[in-house]
């Protein structure tokens, strides 16, 4: 209900530094400074001193805490009542958003359910998502989303498979090895966002010879046609098999798999949360 500047203000005050304040948020400083002059410029007054060293509250900035954390504390708490009374829920659509489970889900859900308004909203920045989101489908990964306003609910792992093109010449093989990926050119997830691979990630580095691997930090479209152009693998959750298109997947001799279910908006409305409990007794 209120705007996501208010927790971005709060952070960058508390922090003393755009930079300081988007590495909390899991967002991009220019993002962070962004919010901050439109905010300004919505109230149209200066909230923050700029400096070599960082920023500085104004004395309407310093006012303006108290009232943005009674705002969040409001909206938060009408939130939470209204969500007990709400008949819909809105699902994000995008480059990171499969269908998987939701698919599958969603039939039964709507006989347990059959006042419910399902709908699908189309997701194009996920450091942005508009509020009408309820609940987005994906791997876990410590960005794009927001931590502060989204929480992650497991429901199946989903294993980490190798994406190659069809000429390759392992793409002949219906199983890799670790060895096979001796000397090849893999793009991986950056360690410092994926979250739980490091015994995945020393299996790698200890291969002889050594296996090339090149970080992205969000899995993308992006990602997926710089992987095609510079004929280089990709390591990824099976789940996102269908986004690597025209690449193939393969399985690998491991038991590395990477979280997977749902992120959903807090506080999370009593509906979304009974859709949650049907997935997870699914």
């Amino acid at each position: 209900m209120y705007n996501s500047e208010l927790d971005t203000f709060l952070a960058v005050a508390e922090a003393g530094s755009f930079s300081k304040a988007a590495k909390k948020l899991y967002i991009s400083t220019p993002a962070v400074v962004q919010q901050m002059n439109l905010l300004e410029k919505r109230l149209n007054v200066q909230l923050f001193v700029r400096n070599t060293h960082g920023v500085t509250l104004t004395p309407a900035g310093i006012k303006f805490i108290q009232w943005s954390r009674q705002i969040i504390f409001d909206c938060q708490q009408a939130e939470k009542e209204l969500g007990k009374y709400q008949q819909k829920i809105v699902f994000a659509s995008g480059y990171l958003n499969g269908q998987t489970l939701s698919s599958r889900l969603i039939p039964q859900f709507q006989k347990n359910h059959p006042k419910a308004q399902i709908s699908f909203r189309e997701i194009n920045d996920y450091q942005q998502i508009p509020a009408e989101v309820d609940i987005l489908e994906m791997a876990y990964a410590k960005e794009p989303l927001s931590e502060h306003e989204f929480s992650f609910i497991s429901i199946v792992p989903s294993p980490l498979r190798v994406a190659l093109p069809a000429s390759h010449p392992l793409a002949k093989k219906k199983q890799l090895s670790l060895q096979d990926l001796a000397s090849q050119d893999l793009e991986i997830v950056a360690p410092s966002i994926a979250g739980s691979e490091d015994a995945m990630l020393s299996k790698l580095l200890n291969v002889r010879p050594a296996v090339k691997l090149h970080y992205y930090s969000v899995f993308n479209k992006a990602v997926v046609n710089q992987a095609q152009l510079t004929k280089h693998l990709l390591l990824i959750p099976e789940a996102y098999s269908e986004l690597c298109h025209p690449y193939i997947v393969k399985p690998v001799s491991w038991s590395f798999a990477t979280s997977y279910g749902f992120y959903c908006r807090k506080p999370v409305p009593k509906l979304v949360q009974e859709f949650i409990d049907l997935a997870q007794k699914s």
